[in-house]
């Protein structure tokens, strides 16, 4: 059976973010291959940018928020109605149509059953509830991977019944950079990568340095966050003033591996992640990350040293001052586990385990008869 299906890649938000890194590796290693990728988004930003790049296909369709009233009453027809109409000035005939997260659940199986097309799902945010599966009708999806160990876990329990797919993001070869130089001068900046929603943890990282102060260990470093202030309303006046002498937010960043690489140290706080992303890029732009034990780290960071517990300030702490007292002679394990990303996450696995799904996906339907 000969396979040609071009693919829909539905993504609302373009903002340089983990989601849309790994759709944008995804799409520029499908580019040639009979899935013949497109973007359908909803505002222009980064992920836009880099398909424009690579040479994909996208198109702009404003999306409603798929869960609200007047989304129900005529939003969400609407926005078919826009897109299936952009589809054919443009001769695209998707033959699946695949969310990028359950957030456009909704939107894309309407889509998808719109248009006669397979539908498929990546479910990628670590804080999605059983709740938030189902009220965006992940279910209702022929085909879902689940992207990270902990995720497919929890979704496999939210519906026995049916097969998920464990899948992984992937690193591609330019992500790499030799490993940066260890000096043994303590550096006098780090940065902090992330953003101010609570589940990336600088609340933690926060009351970390804190910690650090009280005991006299903080070290004379700056600390510079990757996004916005997120507000101290609770917080006490000591630690408001520690933020405010010690930490920079550098706002929204695009260009993440130039940025990291001009740092010797990066720390990852976050609370909870599917993949982690940023975690893998840091490390694969050869850089010394202390990052806490979430995601996909422990799989490629030996160095027990460099790991924490998460939502943890005080394990954080101990492996600041750890890192700091001991920095001339510290193993980072940066090389090694760059060697454990090529050999476990790479984006060419990816894409291998995305279209060896999609064909199983057409085969299944012609030995039922289904579109």
């Amino acid at each position: 059976m000969s396979f040609d299906l071009p693919t829909l890649y539905v993504q609302k938000r373009t903002h340089r973010a983990g989601a849309q890194t790994a759709l944008a590796r995804i799409v520029r290693n499908f580019r040639g291959l009979s899935t013949r990728p497109t973007v359908l988004y909803s505002d222009a930003g980064w992920l836009v940018q880099e398909c424009a790049r690579s040479g994909i296909p996208t198109v702009q369709v404003s999306f409603p928020s798929s869960r609200s009233l007047p989304a129900r009453l005529y939003g969400n027809a609407m926005f078919i109605r826009r897109a299936t109409q952009a589809f054919e000035r443009r001769s695209i005939a998707p033959g699946i149509v695949h969310a990028n997260d359950h957030l456009e659940g909704i939107l894309s199986y309407r889509l998808a059953k719109a248009i006669g097309a397979h539908s498929a799902i990546f479910l990628r945010s670590s804080a999605m509830t059983s709740s938030d599966f189902f009220k965006y009708q992940c279910d209702k999806y022929e085909m879902i991977f689940a992207v990270g160990k902990e995720l497919y876990g929890r979704v496999r329990t939210w519906l026995p019944d049916r097969p998920i797919e464990l899948i992984h993001d992937g690193l591609a070869e330019d992500d790499f950079s030799p490993v940066r130089p260890h000096s043994t001068e303590k550096p006098r900046q780090v940065l902090v990568i992330g953003s101010a929603q609570e589940l990336k943890g600088w609340r933690d990282f926060f009351a970390a340095l804190r910690i650090l102060a009280r005991g006299d260990s903080l070290p004379p470093v700056t600390f510079d966050l990757t996004g916005s202030q997120p507000p101290l309303d609770g917080e006490d006046a000591e630690l408001k003033r520690l933020v405010a002498e010690r930490c920079r937010f550098l706002g929204r960043v695009e260009s993440f591996k130039d940025l990291v690489r001009s740092y010797e140290l990066v720390i990852n706080p976050s609370r909870m992640e599917s993949f982690g992303m940023a975690a893998m890029e840091t490390l694969a732009a050869g850089v010394p990350l202390l990052s806490s034990r979430t995601g996909a780290i422990e799989d490629i960071q030996g160095q027990a040293h460099m790991l924490f517990s998460p939502s943890n300030p005080a394990s954080l702490a101990q492996a600041m001052q750890y890192i700091f007292a001991q920095w001339p002679y510290i193993d980072f394990g940066v090389a090694q586990a760059q060697a454990n990303i090529r050999s476990r996450f790479t984006i060419d696995r990816t894409v291998i385990q995305l279209l060896n799904a999609y064909q199983q996906l057409v085969k299944n339907s012609a030995a039922t008869g289904s579109a």
